[in-house]
C-alpha cells in the first residue's frame, strides 16, 4: 500500500509546486500579522478539504494559528504533526518572489518552512484519497511564531503534546536526506551595560566609566566559554556609544548560546551570570534578560525507534536518508521536553534558509511527502500492534 500511495504522490509534483508558490507569495514574516492571518485562513481551508476538523485559532499579539484533527484524534492519543507558517523575512523585504529552474525552487520560506507545510498537506491528502486518514489519530498544528522562539504557541505545543504519543516536525531535511534526531538547547540573552556619560576630554583617573569598554570585557569573557561542539556562545550584536567625544553611557549585547544537554545548562548559566555580575571597569554595571530559550532535544531510545520506522519506510520507497544532530533549534525541542518521541527534518531538501538564496530541490518535495505519509502509517499501525 505504501508503494501505491507513493506513486499517487509522485504524480502530483506540479500540484505541490503550485501550492508552494501560493504559500511563498503570501508574505508572512513573524511580525506581519496580516500576512500570517492570511496564511492561517489558507492552511485551514486546505486541511478542511482532507476531511479533518480544521479551525483557525485567533491570537492578538501574533499571527493566528491552525489546528486540524482527524475524528480519531478526538478519541485517542496519536501522532502530532507540526509546521510553522512564519518566516524570518520582514514585511518590507525585497525578497518577495518565487522562482523555479529545472531542479530547484527559490523564495522566502521555500525551505523554512513552507515547503514542509506542503509536504504535510499532501501526505494527509494522499492518506485521505486512499480512505485511510479517517481511521488514524492525527493532529496537525501550524503555528505562526516559531522563528521568534514560539512564545505564544509554546503552551499550545505543550497541550497538544500531552494529547499525543509521538510527533513529526516538518523542518527542512539535510541535503543528503538527513532527518533530525537531536537538537541542541538554546538561550538567547540581551545584555545592557551601563556606564557614566561625559566629555571624553574631561575624565580623570586611571579608568573611565565607559559602557563600551566594559562591554568589550564581557564579549571576550563570554566568547571564552566556547567549547565546541558541545557549547557554542556567540555575541552576535554589539551596540554602544553616541559620538567619538562622548564617554559611552550604555552598550547593548545580544548573545546566542547553544548547549548539548540539560546537564550542561546549569553550569553554563552559572558561569554566564558570574561574568555578567562582575564589572571589570569601575563605575559600570550590567543588567540582562533571557529573551528566548528552548530545551535540548536529546537523542534517546524512543526517538531512535521512530527513526528506525522512517528508515524502514525509506528502504521500501528507495529513498536515501540519514540522521543528524543540529545546533539549530525548532519546535521539536519543546515536544521532546514533554517526553514524546519526535523526529524532525521531514521537509524538503535544500539550503541557504534565512537568506535571499534560500532554495529547495524540487524532486525532494514528493520524496519527503511519500516518506512522511509512510511514517504516519507505520508509526500509528505499530502503536496499535498491527
Amino acid at each position: 500500500m505504501i508503494q501505491k500511495i507513493a506513486e499517487d504522490i509522485y504524480s502530483r509534483q506540479q500540484e505541490m509546486l503550485d501550492l508552494l508558490r501560493q504559500l511563498v507569495l503570501i508574505q508572512s514574516g513573524s511580525h506581519n500579522k496580516e500576512g500570517l492571518d492570511r496564511m492561517a485562513e489558507t492552511m485551514a481551508g486546505i486541511l478542511a478539504g482532507t476531511g479533518m476538523d480544521s479551525r483557525v485559532v485567533p491570537f492578538t499579539h501574533c499571527g493566528n494559528m491552525v489546528i486540524a484533527r482527524t475524528p480519531k484524534a478526538g478519541e485517542q492519543k496519536g501522532l502530532l504533526l507540526v509546521g510553522h507558517m512564519d518566516t524570518v523575512f520582514a514585511a518590507d523585504t525585497s525578497f518577495d518572489w518565487f522562482q523555479e529552474d529545472e531542479t530547484c525552487a527559490y523564495g522566502p520560506g521555500v525551505l523554512d518552512m513552507k515547503g514542509g507545510l506542503v509536504v504535510g498537506v499532501f501526505a494527509l491528502k494522499a492518506l485521505a484519497r486512499f480512505g485511510m486518514l479517517q481511521d488514524l489519530a492525527v493532529t496537525f498544528l501550524c503555528n505562526s511564531d516559531e522563528e521568534v522562539g514560539s512564545p505564544y504557541s509554546r503552551g499550545l505545543i505543550g497541550e497538544l503534546s500531552q494529547k499525543n504519543k509521538m510527533a513529526l516536525v516538518l523542518e527542512g531535511g539535510g541535503l543528503d536526506g538527513e532527518l533530525v534526531v537531536g537538537r541542541k538547547g538554546k538561550i538567547g540573552l540581551q545584555v545592557q551595560v551601563w556606564g557614566q556619560g561625559g566629555h571624553a576630554g574631561n575624565f580623570s583617573g586611571s579608568s573611565k566609566p565607559s559602557a563600551v569598554v566594559e562591554a568589550a570585557h564581557k564579549v571576550l569573557s563570554l566568547e571564552e566559554l566556547n567549547s565546541p561542539p558541545r557549547i557554542q556562545v556567540n555575541v552576535g550584536r554589539v551596540q554602544g556609544g553616541t559620538r567619538p567625544n562622548c564617554i559611552p553611557e550604555k552598550a547593548l549585547l545580544e548573545v546566542d548560546i547553544r548547549y548539548q544537554d540539560t546537564g550542561e545548562e546549569k553550569v553554563l548559566q552559572d558561569r554566564i551570570q558570574s561574568i555578567l555580575k562582575t564589572s571589570q571597569v569601575p563605575g559600570t554595571s550590567c543588567t540582562w534578560e533571557v529573551v528566548s530559550s528552548r530545551p535540548p532535544m536529546p537523542r534517546g531510545k524512543q526517538g531512535e525507534a521512530l527513526y528506525g520506522l522512517a528508515r524502514e519506510a525509506a528502504e521500501e520507497l528507495g529513498i536515501a536518508i540519514g540522521q543528524e544532530v543540529r545546533g539549530g533549534v525548532s519546535d521539536a525541542n519543546f515536544i521532546a521536553a514533554m517526553g514524546l518521541p519526535v523526529l524532525d527534518g521531514l521537509g524538503p531538501l535544500g539550503d541557504h534558509d534565512h537568506s535571499p538564496s534560500e532554495y529547495i530541490l524540487k524532486n525532494s518535495l514528493t520524496q519527503r511527502c511519500a516518506l512522511t505519509a509512510a511514517c504516519i502509517l507505520k508509526a500509528l499501525h505499530q502503536d496499535k500492534g498491527t
